[in-house]
């Protein structure tokens, strides 16, 4: 089974239970000749996917019940195998999206880590600063990068946790391998959207 999660910059494949990715650019090099499963948030890209007989759209196959208005798919397929828990995306994005007894309850978004440190450097080349995931954050920063490392993961972490308090989070995307190590009762899981995927295909042709 070949799934795609395509995004507006990468695609995100799995094949085999091994996952790669690649730029968006380079889609009509993927020599697609095999039937896949994909979900797409590209707009302009999903369009070109519906011309594909190959190419199944997933997003058909959620019965995902949201009060939600205008949940995008991604969000959607990281929830689905979650009955119970909060599910934390850090990718160009952060989405945290809470699941209870397999029911969407709500969710935030806000920018991803790099988003926080292109909107440092635009304000002034002296804050251009890559984030420090090792800072001590029960330590007062004495210098400008940690100000900005201190600023960024504690605004996240304390968000996350007062939406999660006692229930389980499950974390995914690029960076969350890096902020999930904050959280005792977390676990991270790399193929989240693609597990999401797979169930909702499972239910729909089995």
């Amino acid at each position: 089974m070949q799934l795609l999660d395509i995004g507006n910059t990468n695609i995100k494949i799995y094949k085999n239970s091994r996952t790669r990715t690649i730029s968006i650019k380079k889609f009509d090099k993927l020599k697609l000749q095999e039937r896949f499963y994909y979900i797409c948030v590209n707009q302009t890209l999903k369009e070109r996917l519906k011309t594909l007989k190959q190419s199944i759209d997933v997003e058909k196959y959620f019965k995902f019940k949201t009060n939600y208005r205008g949940l995008g798919v991604d969000r959607v397929a990281a929830c689905y195998s979650i009955k119970n828990g909060v599910i934390v995306d850090i990718g160009s994005a952060i989405s945290i999206d809470v699941m209870q007894n397999s029911i969407h309850q709500g969710g935030i978004l806000l920018p991803g880590i790099v988003a926080f440190e292109n909107s440092f450097k635009s304000i002034s080349p002296i804050l251009k600063n890559s984030i420090d995931f090792d800072i001590d954050l029960n330590i007062l920063p004495n210098s400008t990068k940690e100000a900005i490392s201190f600023g960024v993961l504690k605004s996240i972490i304390l968000l996350i946790w007062s939406v999660a308090k006692d229930k389980k989070i499950y974390f995914t995307g690029g960076d969350g391998k890096m902020v999930q190590k904050f959280f005792e009762n977390s676990v991270y899981k790399k193929n989240l959207v693609f597990d999401g995927m797979k169930k909702a295909i499972m239910e729909r042709e089995c």
